[in-house]
């Protein structure tokens, strides 16, 4: 399992030396930096990661203004000078903090405890009728995985059908996959996700759920029949 992650940090030298560490880390996924909170903002409303690697001190706002706009939950782990800041991070539940100079094993140490916390978090999951909790209409709803039919792009927003209801979100194709049973939910199409143990059959180009026929990417249709082979 990989940890995908982000930094801020607005100084380029010291994102530069820490990239350097994170590289011989195995257990990471690069996805983005940013010098800035606003910036970092912005590519949060439409991509999802495990981990941020955050500096308190940012222009525009701190770091601890940027936590606390956050919508989704997510590991965070504080660079920091400042002694009293490690007080804030215990009170946010941060889940590290960490004072230059900036050393691998110090960063792997905390690394590992995201890594095995996020893991077993996985594992209670997939042990219980899996939920994810959507903002749809200014509310926030709780939806089993399970009653999913298809997820449908529409261009910044992606469409849940379930049987009862349809929900519609903000959030990328990609961002909206990784929320979800990685073996439950395959992206059949660019703008197509399923739930696989909702497939009826399938042809050449077409996946019918449920009396609906969807488009199935010539690209995908190989890794498709492995992936629906498990619940047929």
């Amino acid at each position: 399992m990989l940890l995908s992650y982000i930094v801020v940090d607005p100084n380029p030298i010291q994102r530069l030396h820490l990239a350097q560490i994170f590289k011989k880390i195995k257990t990471l996924k690069f996805e983005a930096e940013f010098s800035n909170a606003v910036e970092a903002q912005n590519f949060l409303n439409y991509n999802s990661v495990d981990l941020i690697f955050l500096a308190s001190e940012l222009p525009v706002y701190s770091g601890f203004d940027f936590i606390t706009k956050l919508y989704d939950p997510v590991e965070i782990v504080l660079l920091t000078e400042n002694p009293q800041d490690a007080l804030k991070a215990f009170e946010l539940n941060i889940a590290d903090c960490i004072a230059p100079p900036y050393k691998l094993e110090r960063i792997e140490q905390s690394v590992l405890r995201i890594h095995e916390k996020i893991k077993n978090q996985r594992k209670i999951n997939t042990q219980v009728d899996d939920f994810i909790e959507i903002k749809h209409n200014l509310t926030v709803e709780k939806i089993t995985t399970n009653s999913i039919k298809w997820i449908e792009a529409m261009g910044d927003y992606v469409k849940i059908i379930t049987p009862k209801k349809k929900y519609l979100v903000l959030s990328t194709m990609k961002a909206f996959l990784e929320k979800l049973p990685e073996d439950q939910f395959f992206r059949i199409h660019k703008s197509y996700i399923i739930n696989l143990k909702k497939v009826i059959n399938y042809g050449a180009s077409k996946v019918n759920l449920d009396g609906k026929e969807l488009p199935l990417s010539r690209s995908q249709k190989k890794q498709f029949r492995l992936s629906v082979s498990k619940f047929q």
